[in-house]
């Protein structure tokens, strides 16, 4: 009984596609001294994104380059959401709805930790790619092979 339940179980699993983010970057943006402004700026696929990808913070990386070593972990808490403006609307004709979400934060980058020649990345990672648009190819995770 308990491996028939098992099987019925498995015939009712069904893949999930999660669709949330179209794009995104960040900034550092010099304030004084050795401060500076770290803001991440997403664009949120309203009408194919799930609610529960919008967080109320991100923990961002900064990387040496010539190593890779972790140089510090950056908390980026959200600061607030706009609607995108588009250029040319009646290209959307509803279609797209994107909203621009903003983690901001200050840092101070001190020249003892941060003077390495070859420099520094800052890196976010979050699940998952916006499988709606079509001019960006990546491999589906879910069906596999080439997705535009």
């Amino acid at each position: 009984m308990k491996k028939l339940v098992l099987v019925l179980l498995c015939f009712c699993a069904f893949p999930t596609l999660a669709s949330h983010i179209v794009g995104g970057e960040f900034e550092i943006i010099y304030v004084s001294g050795n401060r500076y402004r770290v803001n991440l700026i997403l664009y949120f696929d309203e009408l194919n994104g799930s609610e529960g990808a919008k967080d109320p913070n991100v923990n961002a990386r900064i990387f040496r380059k010539r190593d890779n070593a972790l140089m510090m972990e950056v908390y980026l808490p959200f600061i607030r959401m706009t609607p995108v403006s588009y250029t040319q609307p009646a290209c959307s004709e509803g279609e797209v709805v994107t909203s621009r979400m903003l983690y901001s934060t200050e840092i101070t980058l001190s020249p003892q930790n941060f003077s390495d020649a070859q420099g520094y990345y800052i890196s976010w990672e979050r699940c998952c790619r916006n499988y709606n648009i079509t001019n960006v190819y990546s491999d589906d995770p879910t069906f596999g092979g080439r997705y535009a």
